[in-house]
């Protein structure tokens, strides 16, 4: 029985196979001139918005250009820094104005402020400043920081501590501190 029921299922099959190539089938009609000149349209729109950039080489002949240096956007020198240091076992939260070229002592790290610099002369926008930082337990060891921190984006050049977040907020301008937009 249970053959009877497969070859008849597998008739049904076959006869839906037969039925489907019974089809009548006719070709498509060749594309017309206004078809042709349409695609000759989008293609000449598609390669004025796309050029290809000339392949270039070093002079030995090897190789692409080397990319030319980009100008440095002007910045002011500012007096100091503030910063904001998270206690990440207790989340305590300190904000201290650190003068340039001074350092001081956070809990367990010591953090040097050499310079800060804004993009305006009034210290609002675009704060960077350039910190060493040393966990204070060991005298002799490297920074676990050294470099620019951004205030605009925190995340782009921050300390790496298992303990402790510090993250630049903005700098002290000489009129006696107006702080970036980021606080």
């Amino acid at each position: 029985m249970k053959r009877l029921a497969a070859f008849l299922i597998f008739l049904g099959v076959a006869g839906g196979f037969t039925s489907a190539q019974t089809i009548d089938q006719q070709p498509l009609a060749p594309p017309g001139e206004e078809d042709v000149q349409a695609e000759e349209e989008a293609e000449d729109e598609r390669s004025s918005r796309f050029i290809r950039a000339p392949f270039r080489t070093y002079r030995d002949g090897f190789g692409p250009f080397l990319p030319k240096a980009i100008e440095g956007e002007e910045t002011a020198e500012q007096p100091g820094t503030r910063l904001r240091q998270l206690d990440k076992m207790t989340g305590v939260i300190q904000t201290v104005d650190v003068p340039s070229g001074t350092e001081v002592t956070l809990d367990r790290l010591r953090v040097r402020v050499e310079s800060c610099r804004t993009r305006d002369e009034e210290g609002a926008s675009g704060a960077i400043s350039l910190l060493k930082i040393w966990d204070a337990r060991d005298v002799d060891q490297e920074p676990v920081f050294s470099g620019w921190m951004f205030a605009e984006s925190p995340a782009l050049s921050a300390l790496d501590h298992p303990r402790y977040d510090v993250w630049v907020m903005s700098c002290i301008a000489a009129s006696g501190g107006t702080p970036s937009a980021n606080e």
